[in-house]
């Protein structure tokens, strides 16, 4: 029996992959992607690659069959699109047999939330209970990455800008997570019916971030709370959908109110060491 983790090879399941081949032989190892021909270097490592999409429940069986352990990567849609996706990979790995499902959730998941994309994982990790099958959450917390973003305005302009005023949110760097990930698939009887909030060492505001972005650069930036239509305005003129426009600044209104400032000592109960602090993942980052 294998492990299999879907959407391999987008930018977490890349880096989980990675993880999880310091933990198991490739030979162990199955992944499953829309376009087969992208993951010929996982290919190249013994890795099985198999034809995987969440919109087609036979195509999606069929790559979950022999596989023990399975991750589920959220999918990037609208709410509707991306829930019923979520529940044909649960139908279809219950189909398939698989044991053990996995599932990048996120802090605090509710069906009320500013940020409106966290329905869609309370719909998942309910309808994952509802299915029968032992699984594993992984409330993951906001990427550290996505901070990187706005450095290059910030180094050209000298305004870090967000419509965040003082919240505090608890960045974790994405390959963080992609270890905790690898860790559960690794060991998935370790982690049977558990829920793991995965955040940063501690909330960080904005202003804090633009401080980090200034030291590693050692050029002057500050933060510019933005206001909530502008910053709209700039993500609509980027080309972004509307339905990541509605969730990034639904983020912002929820930090604000202290949604994603709770610390978990989840990560280092998982992993063993406490996760990347914002400051040294921006630093390194911008070396």
């Amino acid at each position: 029996m294998k492990t299999l983790i879907t959407g391999a090879t987008g930018q977490l399941g890349t880096l989980v992959v990675k993880h999880l081949l310091d933990r198991l032989p490739a030979s162990e190892i199955a992944v499953s992607v829309r376009t087969p021909a992208k993951a010929e270097n996982f290919a190249s490592l013994g890795i099985d690659v198999r034809h995987g999409d969440f919109d087609d429940l036979a195509l999606m069986t069929n790559a979950f069959k022999g596989i023990e352990a399975a991750l589920i990567i959220s999918a990037e849609a609208d709410n509707a699109t991306r829930i019923a996706q979520h529940r044909t990979a649960v139908d279809a790995a219950k189909a398939a047999g698989v044991k053990h499902l996995v599932y990048t959730s996120i802090v605090d998941p509710r069906a009320d939330a500013d940020f409106t994309y966290s329905a869609i994982h309370l719909d998942t990790e309910n309808y994952i209970k509802e299915s029968g099958l032992n699984y594993t959450l992984l409330r993951n917390s906001f990427y550290a990455d996505l901070l990187l973003a706005g450095v290059p305005h910030a180094l050209e302009t000298g305004d870090f800008g967000a419509p965040a005023g003082d919240a505090k949110i608890t960045y974790i760097p994405r390959n963080d997570l992609a270890e905790a990930a690898a860790t559960v698939l690794a060991n998935p009887a370790d982690h049977i019916n558990k829920t793991y909030d995965l955040t940063g060492t501690k909330g960080v505001t904005h202003g804090e971030i633009a401080s980090y972005i200034a030291s590693a650069t050692g050029k002057p930036v500050r933060f510019v709370d933005l206001p909530a239509d502008v910053h709209t305005g700039i993500l609509g003129s980027l080309g972004l959908p509307g339905h990541l426009v509605e969730a990034l600044a639904g983020l912002y209104v929820g930090a604000k109110k202290g949604d994603y400032e709770t610390v978990s000592s989840d990560f280092e109960t998982l992993v063993g060491r406490q996760p990347q602090s914002v400051e040294d993942f921006v630093a390194k980052a911008l070396k």
